[in-house]
């Protein structure tokens, strides 16, 4: 212990040379049952002098024998003719700190800290309040939907000789092993006034997954063409399909099965209903980042007639929602209703938005 420290103590015990004042926590220093103090060490606590008692113990409860030596020398300095009693109390209290040989080992300071005040409790409800934004309505959420919507632009030869507009439908929802597949179409021309094209129709296809690439399906059809002859042309059938290639940047799938189309003639008011067989090839390549070819060919057959649909397409992303490209459809019949041509062709500039 420096110098200073020692003095200090000793000016202090002079000065004041007095035990803690009142209302300062008090502490206690126990030691156990069986390391009692010898007879001499214990006159010797009775004979200090007031106040060195309080010191010597106070230095003994920071457990360092050097500051209990300390301040037993300071005040042997102080009181010479108890100098006695003091170094012998000292000992003793040093003997507890670092025993030497003798049969007390410990020293234990009883401190009983005041309680700290108690924290009020915060009600549950209180405790976290988070500030949502209300979620949107119905109406306007797609939930886990995915595909496209596209306008576009047409000009087509045939049957239908016409510059006219469209809108296109095609999405996707994965349910578990299902996955629902949805296309709407509507294709509307006017020509010097008069309507010289009306085409709409929709597709829903069911599939599930026997495994990672084998699927099988359902599915259902409804195509009407003013000018194909037909009033409409109703379809129904299963089937199963492979995923031959299946990647991010190529897939290519084939799919078929049986079915039964309906479909009345127009002029002749004929109903064409037969069994039929329905199937398809779809090829979707990723040229690079934001550019693909999507090649599509589907075929119904029945015993009167079979049909061929045919769509190529080029499509060049510019953000992550918006796309623009260019297609090509072709379409055969191998024995159209009378006065029909076999062939048709659509060329279409779209615009698409990715949902």
């Amino acid at each position: 212990m420096p110098h200073s420290r020692v003095w200090f103590a000793v000016v202090f015990f002079c000065f004041v040379g007095a035990p803690a004042q009142a209302g300062e926590p008090q502490t206690e220093t126990k030691v156990p049952a069986d390391a009692a103090a010898p007879a001499g060490h214990v006159t010797a606590r009775e004979e200090l002098p007031p106040g060195v008692r309080e010191m010597l113990e106070a230095a003994a409860r920071t457990e360092d024998a050097a500051q209990v030596a300390a301040v037993a020398y300071a005040a042997s300095e102080v009181y010479p003719e108890q100098a006695e009693a003091i170094n012998q109390y000292g000992d003793f209290l040093r003997a507890i700190i670092s025993p030497l040989g003798g049969d007390i080992d410990t020293l234990i300071v009883q401190y009983e800290p005041e309680p700290d005040p108690e924290t009020p409790k915060v009600k549950p409800r209180t405790a976290e309040q988070t500030v949502k934004p209300a979620p949107a309505p119905e109406f306007l959420g797609l939930g886990d939907w995915t595909g496209k919507i596209g306008a576009s632009g047409l000009v087509s030869s045939g049957n239908s000789r016409n510059s006219a507009a469209g809108l296109a439908v095609d999405a996707k929802l994965p349910d578990g092993d299902f996955t629902h597949n949805l296309k709407l179409y509507f294709d509307y021309g006017r020509s010097n006034g008069a309507k010289t094209q009306q085409r709409w129709g929709g597709a829903y296809k069911l599939d599930y997954a026997i495994s990672e690439d084998t699927f099988a399906y359902s599915r259902f059809s409804y195509d009407e063409d003013e000018f194909s002859g037909f009033d409409y042309r109703l379809f129904g059938g299963l089937g199963a399909g492979h995923w031959f290639i299946r990647s991010e940047k190529m897939a290519l799938s084939l799919e078929g099965g049986p079915g039964y189309q309906y479909a009345p003639i127009d002029d002749t008011r004929e109903t064409d209903s037969h069994f039929a067989f329905y199937s398809a090839a779809k090829f979707h390549w990723v040229i690079r980042d934001g550019l693909k070819f999507e090649q599509n060919v589907d075929a119904t057959w029945t015993e009167p007639t079979t049909t061929l649909l045919s769509n190529t397409a080029v499509t060049a992303a510019f953000t992550d929602t918006l796309s623009t490209g260019i297609s090509y459809t072709y379409r055969y019949e191998t024995d159209p209703p009378e006065g029909r041509l076999k062939t048709d062709t659509t060329f279409r500039v779209n615009l698409n938005y990715d949902f």
